[in-house]
């Protein structure tokens, strides 16, 4: 059993099918380092998730074709009227853009092993847009080769009563698909039926992340920073107890205060708040969760803002790690109970939430797979999530950078 394969293929070749947040850093990338060189490679959390060779071959045919993708004029003139804060200088950057994916991602598959082994280099700021775009074709190839014992039946019905969920409790929420989505239909057939959702309830959907659905759905696109730009420049300017700092500072020098949220995880939330004084707290709308126990969390927060003289209920707590309906309900109501707005980005419970067509009580395990920065120029990147399993980084830098920050008594969460 499987996906329906006599439909055509439905994978545009469009530039646009990104998350708005890459092309958001490619921008501060060019302004603040646009010489620096990196590597990032990928990784597969679930060892059980194996690739054969008639997948990894799918996928190398489709990471071939990025070389053919470009931003059209239609789609500059979109991003133009639709992101005013994308700078005129970037917006003729993009125009002139090329993936040389020949030159810059270097795939292969052990046989043996069944494991799939990718690595992207390149300088910064031309390498920046494969992230996403290979994350999902990642996901495809194997759910379109390896496993197949799932089909489409139900993900219309199923995505509007999630949203009508989410909106009747007054959350109001974006989709964050892309990276894990079953396939490109997917993501289609959820943005469709989030449309078509309730719209006299209290909360709203507020955008996707993916600017191609937001431009085809009219929809506004949602994003702002990664842990990457706080990890780069933690490693480039040799500092794990500022790097939240310079990061969020060099971002509102390119921005303005637009795209203002504020991640608070790359190093853990204890050194991010040390971090995060009045200035930077005044600067930005609010803060992202994307890792750890939101429940205290939100306390903290709202404790931190009352430090500084600054009122909860003036910002706004964005949570974005592994929701579902009834975990953004939970957090809503606590965050109401504590007095700051919330929002959330909700992703692979949209785009890749299936059950076995063989045996539809059973769930259809989605991918856990992530790329990560791992090098800028001969410097070894590292992140310190909330939650142990997060961590990325080589074992010799991560013992490193904990012991910079137990040293400054910035290790660990809040």
């Amino acid at each position: 059993m499987g996906p329906d394969d006599t439909e055509q293929e439905q994978l545009p070749d469009s530039i646009l099918d990104q998350d708005l947040y890459k092309f958001c850093m490619q921008q501060a990338v060019i302004e603040h380092y646009p010489d620096v060189h990196v590597e990032y490679g990928f990784v597969n959390r679930d060892a059980t998730a194996k690739f054969d060779q008639q997948s990894f071959g799918w996928l190398k045919a489709r990471i071939d074709a990025l070389s053919g993708v470009v931003a059209t004029e239609q789609d500059i003139a979109y991003l133009r009227s639709t992101c005013p804060y994308l700078s005129e200088d970037y917006l003729q950057f993009l125009s002139e853009y090329r993936f040389n994916p020949s030159a810059e991602v270097f795939c292969s598959l052990d046989k043996d092993k069944s494991a799939l082994a990718l690595t992207i280099k390149g300088r910064w700021s031309q390498v920046i847009l494969y992230e996403i775009p290979l994350l999902s074709f990642i996901s495809e190839a194997y759910f379109k080769f390896v496993d197949r014992d799932w089909n489409y039946d139900g993900q219309y019905e199923k995505a509007v009563e999630k949203g009508n969920k989410l909106v009747q409790a007054g959350c109001n929420f974006a989709e964050f698909g892309t990276r894990r989505r079953r396939d490109f239909r997917t993501q289609d057939i959820v943005m469709a039926a989030l449309l078509d959702i309730r719209k006299d309830a209290p909360g709203r959907l507020t955008g996707t992340s993916n600017v191609f659905f937001a431009q085809k759905y009219n929809v506004p696109p949602i994003g702002t920073v990664g842990h990457e730009w706080t990890m780069a420049i933690a490693a480039l300017e040799g500092t794990y107890e500022n790097g939240n700092s310079l990061a969020l500072r060099k971002w509102h020098e390119t921005f303005k205060g637009n795209l203002g949220i504020a991640l608070t995880d790359t190093f853990g939330t204890k050194a991010f708040f040390a971090n995060f004084d009045h200035d930077l707290a005044s600067k930005y709308d609010g803060v992202r969760h994307d890792s750890g126990d939101p429940m205290p969390f939100t306390v903290a927060v709202c404790d931190h803002y009352r430090s500084l003289g600054i009122d909860p209920a003036t910002k706004v707590i964005v949570f974005s790690d592994g929701l579902c309906p009834a975990s953004a309900i939970s957090i809503k109501t606590h965050a109401d109970r504590c007095g700051i707005k919330c929002a959330f980005g909700i992703g692979t419970n949209f785009t890749n939430d299936f059950t076995c067509a063989s045996s539809p009580s059973v769930h259809s395990k989605a991918a856990n797979i992530v790329i990560k920065l791992f090098k800028c120029n001969t410097k070894n990147c590292v992140k310190l999530s909330d939650v142990s399993s997060k961590h990325t980084g080589s074992a010799d830098e991560l013992e490193r950078a904990q012991s910079e920050l137990l040293n400054a008594g910035l290790l660990g969460t809040l």
